[in-house]
């Protein structure tokens, strides 16, 4: 039997749809709920949404974002081999909690 690639969007979808019910019946109120509810520190969820919270008020973002769009643009950009692997590694990892 072959499953279709329109019969495995079919089931993310509602796969997604369920995730997203569930999440919405069963809030969280406090970072000790989000991290009983994932599974991790509430030290850890702390540090990192002041980290995510302040992330925007980084003045030079601006800056390394022009820079960096230069680079791309008259190909001076390199990434080096390691770094393309550790961003597929840290991806995996990334993908992989998701679905625990």
């Amino acid at each position: 039997m072959q499953i279709s690639a329109q019969q495995v969007q079919r089931v993310l979808e509602k796969t997604s749809r369920a995730e997203a019910a569930a999440e919405l019946a069963h809030p969280v109120h406090s970072v000790e709920e989000l991290a009983e509810k994932y599974g991790v520190e509430p030290n850890d969820v702390e540090r990192f949404s002041n980290r995510a919270a302040h992330a925007g008020e980084d003045p030079y973002r601006e800056q390394r974002i022009t820079e960096l769009a230069q680079k791309v643009m008259t190909g001076a950009y390199e990434v080096a081999p390691e770094q393309v692997v550790d961003m597929a590694e840290r991806r995996a990892i990334a993908d992989r909690s998701r679905l625990l």
